[in-house]
């Protein structure tokens, strides 16, 4: 499975050693990769959506967002997020992406489709306990988890069983407005 992601560039270890040193656990994860997805597939064409990836950051300023909240998603387990504020800028800079991006892909995940797409950093990957579920989202809740976190390159990810990694790294070289 590959990703389309904002990879993040500010100290995004924060909010989960926050949770893990209060929970006393490591359930809590820093991802490897620390970023928040635009759009997923199970597939892409590869060297024409990295073409036209480049292409597009070139237009694309490097730029900030906040997250305000909690969220969980319970599928097979629960996940434990942070909720990102959706900005018109963010809105419309998704909605680009996935329109000119989408042709490439297979199998896209619709959950990802600007109508559907909850933006969020996840803060595990994998099933909590009981104990350290209620433990993180108390510890969570005693403060608005509000953060600030900056963008300044994209990245096609993968993730291949246990293994995840960067296929490409694309600066964000566009002139702010």
């Amino acid at each position: 499975m590959y990703s389309i992601a904002a990879l993040l560039e500010t100290d995004s270890s924060e909010p989960w050693h926050k949770i893990a040193s209060a929970c006393e656990y490591s359930g809590v994860t820093t991802h490897a990769i620390p970023h928040f997805s635009w759009q997923t597939a199970e597939q892409y064409a590869v060297d024409p959506l990295q073409d036209r990836l480049g292409t597009l950051t070139k237009t694309i300023s490097p730029f900030c967002f906040h997250t305000s909240g909690l969220g969980i998603f319970s599928n097979d387990h629960k996940i434990l997020f942070l909720i990102i504020i959706k900005t018109r800028a963010l809105l419309e800079l998704h909605e680009l992406l996935w329109r000119e991006l989408s042709g490439y892909a297979q199998e896209p995940r619709q959950y990802y489709s600007p109508e559907n797409w909850i933006p969020h950093l996840s803060l595990n990957l994998r099933g909590l306990t009981d104990d350290q579920f209620t433990c993180s989202l108390t510890e969570l809740s005693k403060n608005n988890p509000q953060f600030e976190f900056e963008v300044k390159r994209f990245g096609l990810l993968y993730v291949n069983g246990n293994t995840a990694g960067i296929t490409a790294s694309f600066p964000l070289t566009g002139q702010a407005k």
